[in-house]
């Protein structure tokens, strides 16, 4: 279980990007690229947790090649319109445990903080069972492991960070599956710099098979 800490809690299924067009009709908030107050990442950590409130939720997930064209209007994916999301958000809170779900060798310990929508501390982990790599991202900077280090299931390496040492996100984790093949050619022509979670449309295919729906190598439940 990935949040050993939230074993028998409340989790489902949200689409952000909709849930923030709801709220913010709800509360009276003209969302617009001039002013996307969801950008903050306190007033979007409220937001978060209305719409927990609103499900009876714990946690929640969801986002694997949702559109978050509504929600981060305004923000850096703005510009060349990279609104596709390559991963799943796990809306848990702040210094949640996260755990391994298989045996895994950690393969990359990185921090780009103090960058204004980054990956802030992240870790890229090599499932040893199934052969994709996952990003871990978000995190909190005391990272529980080392790069070369091979780690038994149920093992805590990290914890959910907050802003802005996160990246300056609302508290979450961000989980993205890397193929193989995809890894090696960011590692060989090191191109990590323009690596994100995001992409376009007209490359969602491509991204689709480059980056699989976390929710198959992942578990939420014990």
């Amino acid at each position: 279980m990935i949040f050993p800490n939230l074993k028998n809690k409340s989790f489902g299924y949200v689409n952000l990007n909709l849930e923030a067009q709801e709220w913010s009709a709800e509360k009276g908030i003209n969302i617009t690229k001039e002013n996307n107050l969801l950008l903050d990442p306190k007033i979007c950590e409220e937001f978060v947790n209305d719409v927990h409130k609103k499900y009876s939720l714990d946690f929640s997930y969801g986002g694997w090649m949702e559109d978050r064209s509504f929600i981060w209007q305004g923000g850096y994916l703005e510009q060349d319109k990279i609104f596709v999301h390559l991963g799943i958000d796990l809306n848990v809170p702040a210094n949640s445990e996260v755990a391994t779900d298989f045996r895994a060798e950690v393969l990359k310990i990185d921090n780009d903080y103090p960058l204004d929508g980054g990956w802030g501390p992240h870790v890229i982990l090599k499932n040893l069972e199934k052969n994709v790599c996952i990003l871990y991202a978000h995190l909190d900077k005391n990272i529980l492991c080392k790069v070369g280090e091979i780690l038994e299931k149920n093992i805590i390496f990290a914890k959910v960070g907050s802003a802005p040492f996160n990246g300056n996100w609302f508290p979450h984790l961000h989980v993205q599956v890397i193929s193989l093949d995809y890894y090696s050619e960011l590692e060989n022509n090191n191109d990590w710099e323009k690596f994100d979670g995001y992409g376009t449309k007209g490359e969602k295919e491509l991204n689709a098979q480059r980056h699989k729906d976390p929710i198959l190598f992942i578990s939420l439940k014990d």
